[in-house]
């Protein structure tokens, strides 16, 4: 009965398509299929013009970039695998550090991303002024703290040296707390993707404003654009922030 009620809570918490993804996800992670779903909001968040914490609480941190090697990528909850895929289609890490200790941490991509969760990549346009943004994260001991604020400033002047005016990214629509996180932040909705894959079959139905794709894919990695009508319309973006000096 149980079950019953949280179905229909689904439902009506994320509408039939996500809701159904859902359960086929769940469904794969108890049954000894390959069978995998995934269901993402895809968000456009304005690189910010003048950081959001007051000098003295900004001082408190540093931020560097974290090379391959670099001793803080220990403290991260990623294995080899996942650090070599990322590090090899040129995604940068940004890290956050409270003395030697690192607070924080976001990963981007200063053109297109290829997903590690289902086979797609994703394209945000014009590629000089847009990057996307994957695994903000905080380390436990400091949430609840200013590194949150701490670490988008850091992204948002990294962003800004690099002429960016936007970066987007994805988020599962069950991840109530990132969705509130990039919210907080400027974040606006732009579009949906949706995958279902069993096996090396992949079907793949992304919407982005008012074109949609649907693609069934074995093994080839499918590309997402979102391009530059949809987050000057979603943001209002009409000119670039000044860049750092």
């Amino acid at each position: 009965m149980r079950g019953v009620v949280r179905i229909k809570s689904l439902w009506t918490e994320l509408g039939p398509r996500s809701a159904l993804l859902y359960i086929i996800a769940r469904l794969g992670a108890r049954l000894p299929l390959p069978l995998r779903a995934q269901s993402y909001r895809l968000v456009a968040q304005p690189v910010a013009a003048r950081p959001r914490l007051p000098a003295r609480r900004a001082a408190a941190f540093t931020s560097r970039p974290v090379a391959p090697g670099d001793p803080a990528l220990a403290a991260m909850p990623l294995d080899d695998a996942a650090l070599r895929f990322r590090f090899a289609q040129g995604a940068t890490c940004l890290g956050l550090f409270k003395g030697d200790a690192l607070a924080a941490y976001a990963w981007f991509c200063l053109d297109g991303y290829d997903e590690d969760e289902v086979r797609c990549r994703f394209e945000p346009a014009p590629a000089d002024h847009t990057a996307w943004d994957f695994d903000v994260y905080v380390m436990p001991d400091h949430r609840g703290s200013f590194a949150f604020l701490a670490l988008w400033d850091a992204a948002d002047a990294f962003l800004r040296r690099h002429g960016r005016m936007v970066s987007m990214s994805r988020i599962s629509v069950v991840n109530a707390a990132s969705t509130a996180s990039h919210a907080s932040l400027g974040a606006t909705p732009v579009g949906r993707a949706d995958f279902c894959v069993l096996g090396t079959l992949q079907l793949m139905l992304a919407t982005v404003g008012e074109r949609s794709s649907l693609a069934l894919t074995i093994r080839r990695r499918p590309t997402v654009t979102l391009e530059a009508s949809v987050w000057r319309d979603a943001l209002g973006c009409q000119k670039h922030p000044q860049t750092d000096k």
